[in-house]
């Protein structure tokens, strides 16, 4: 590394006196004493860009003494560790300045990534399978963080979340009025469960209660039972009488702890149309 005084010097120049100058410096401290001709030979450099060398090492302080007949002296306190160590520590100040911009690009995209991940696990949590696919593919590429960099692994989140979501919304629902509809579409078929199972529960302790109610309850036949208004018990059932012979099928009703069996009587029949049509 030369110092500022050269940059109007020729870029050809400069360059080769870069390549060159820390194994001339370390050339020269061995030596201690040397002249221009035994530089530019070992080196083999042509007069000018020696002459350039020289001077270089002049003002960063490497040549000490000038002798009258042409003899550079080393300098006593140079250190050319301490040199080196400057020069390094140049690099790293421009390594940071260079880095800055990416550095804050990478924190931008990463925190861009982490409200995309955030956002996406809330809507695939309603479709909790595709987690399986969305949070390793979602660690995999983060874990890559240090090979292709802060920027490039955020944006692969990102990617891998949109494209996920898409994917899921296109399969099944998960925002916007295709997935109200389907939310409506489910609470519907759950009520609709539910009130299956309560009516079966209704009726098959209706049906209980016409037993208990019967002279031979492990006789009775009962079909076609179903759930009447206000909550009746209707269906047919076929039970031994008290003199031990089956009635045939005739219509029954359950309301609460109360049986009414069809006797043939228009007030039977008249409570029958009401609760059981």
């Amino acid at each position: 590394m030369v110092t500022e005084e050269y940059r109007s010097i020729d870029s050809e120049v400069v360059r080769k006196i870069e390549q060159v100058y820390d194994t001339a410096v370390i050339f020269c401290l061995q030596r201690k004493t040397f002249n221009s001709e035994v530089l530019c030979k070992a080196f083999e450099l042509d007069p000018y860009t020696c002459e350039e060398l020289i001077t270089t090492m002049l003002i960063n302080g490497v040549i000490g003494d000038i002798s009258d007949d042409g003899e550079y002296r080393v300098s006593d306190n140079y250190n050319h560790s301490n040199y080196l160590l400057a020069e390094e520590l140049k690099k790293e100040e421009k390594v940071k300045e260079v880095t800055k911009p990416t550095i804050k690009l990478g924190r931008y995209f990463g925190f861009l990534a982490l409200v995309v991940f955030v956002v996406s696990v809330y809507f695939l949590f309603r479709s909790p399978m595709s987690l399986f696919i969305v949070i390793p593919l979602s660690l995999a590429i983060v874990s890559g963080v240090e090979k292709i960099g802060a920027v490039a692994s955020s944006i692969g989140v990102i990617v891998v979340c949109g494209a996920s979501i898409m994917w899921v919304n296109s399969a099944s629902p998960i925002f916007g009025e295709r997935y109200e509809a389907r939310v409506a579409l489910e609470e519907y078929k759950d009520n609709e469960r539910k009130a299956r199972i309560e009516e079966m529960n209704q009726v098959s302790f209706g049906e209980k209660r016409l037993k208990n109610s019967l002279k031979d309850p492990s006789s009775a036949d009962i079909r076609n039972s179903r759930l009447g208004k206000s909550g009746v018990t209707c269906g047919e059932v076929n039970a031994k009488n008290s003199f031990g012979a089956f009635t045939g099928y005739k219509n029954f009703i359950q309301i609460g702890s109360t049986t009414l069996i069809d006797d043939g009587s228009s007030e039977f029949t008249k409570e029958w149309n009401e609760m059981c049509r």
